[in-house]
C-alpha cells in the first residue's frame, strides 16, 4: 500500500491505541503544541517534542510520519471544531453570523499564534477542522444574493484580516516601546516630507490606550465592521439587480 501523504494522513487520523509505552499521536500532537504556544513554531522539532515526552524521536515516528504532517495535526488540533452557535439557523442574519465567526476565528488565532507560521509551509485551509470553520463561514452567506465565488471571497478576506492582527502584534510584541516612536517622529523625521504622519502622531493617533487587548480589538472591530459594511453594499446591489 502507498504511504499516505501528511494531508491525507490526518484525513485519516482517529484517536488510535496509545503504544505499549504509553506514546500516542494525541500526546505527540499536544507536546508539540505547548511547545510552540510557549516558544513558537521555530521551537518544534521531532527531537524535541520527543525529548518533552521522554521517549526518543524514533519513537514518534511511529506514529506520525514527518515534521510535516506533525504541523498539521497540530494546526487542526490548536483550531478546533468550530463552536456549534456558529453554524447559522435558518433565517439567521447574514452580518451577525459572519461577525460571531470572525471574533470566534481571530480568539482561536490569537490563543496559538504560531498558526500564523505554518501558512507558507502547508497553504489555504485543508484539515477537516479548518474547513469545518471555512463551512460554517460560508453557511452564513448561503441566504445572500453573492455568488459562490463571491462568498469564498468574503471569508478569505475575513482571515486574512485575522493574519493581519497576528502579525500587527506579534511584530508590536517583538517591541518597539513608544518612547521609540516619540524620539523618532521628534527628533528624525522632517515635516516637510512626512506631514501627515507627523499630524497623525501629534493627535495620538500612535498613543497606546491603558488597555492593550482593548486597544486590539478596536482595531479589529475597526477593520471588521469596515469590510460588512462593504459586503453589506454589495449584497444590496445584487438584490437590486435581480429581475
Amino acid at each position: 500500500m502507498d504511504a499516505l501523504s501528511p494531508l491525507e494522513a490526518v484525513w485519516n487520523a482517529g484517536p488510535g491505541p496509545a503504544g505499549r509505552e504509553g506514546l500516542s499521536l494525541a500526546r505527540i500532537v499536544a507536546a508539540a503544541i505547548e511547545l510552540a504556544d510557549a516558544e513558537g513554531l521555530d521551537a518544534v522539532s521531532m527531537s524535541r517534542v520527543a525529548k518533552a515526552l521522554g521517549f526518543t524521536p524514533m519513537s514518534l515516528y511511529r506514529h506520525v510520519g514527518s515534521k510535516e504532517e506533525l504541523v498539521l495535526h497540530m494546526q487542526d488540533v490548536a483550531v478546533g471544531p468550530p463552536p456549534a452557535e456558529l453554524d447559522p439557523a435558518p433565517g439567521a442574519d447574514w452580518r451577525e453570523g459572519v461577525e460571531r465567526w470572525a471574533w470566534a476565528t481571530v480568539r482561536c488565532m490569537r490563543a496559538h499564534p504560531w498558526i500564523l507560521q505554518t501558512l507558507p509551509m502547508l497553504g489555504p485551509p485543508a484539515t477537516p477542522n479548518q474547513l469545518t470553520w471555512l463551512e460554517y463561514g460560508l453557511r452564513t452567506l448561503r441566504p445572500t444574493p453573492l455568488s459562490e465565488p463571491e462568498k469564498l471571497y468574503v471569508m478569505l478576506m475575513l482571515n486574512a484580516h485575522t493574519f493581519g492582527d497576528l502579525t500587527f502584534h506579534e511584530a508590536e510584541a517583538a517591541d518597539t516601546p513608544e518612547s521609540a516612536y516619540e524620539s523618532l517622529f521628534t527628533r528624525f523625521l522632517d515635516p516637510a516630507r512626512f506631514p501627515a504622519l507627523i499630524e497623525a502622531f501629534g493627535k495620538g493617533a500612535f498613543a497606546a490606550g491603558p488597555d492593550p487587548a482593548e486597544d486590539r480589538d478596536a482595531q479589529f472591530r475597526f477593520g471588521l465592521e469596515r469590510i460588512l459594511d462593504g459586503v453589506a453594499r454589495l449584497i444590496e446591489a445584487r438584490a437590486g439587480s435581480r429581475p
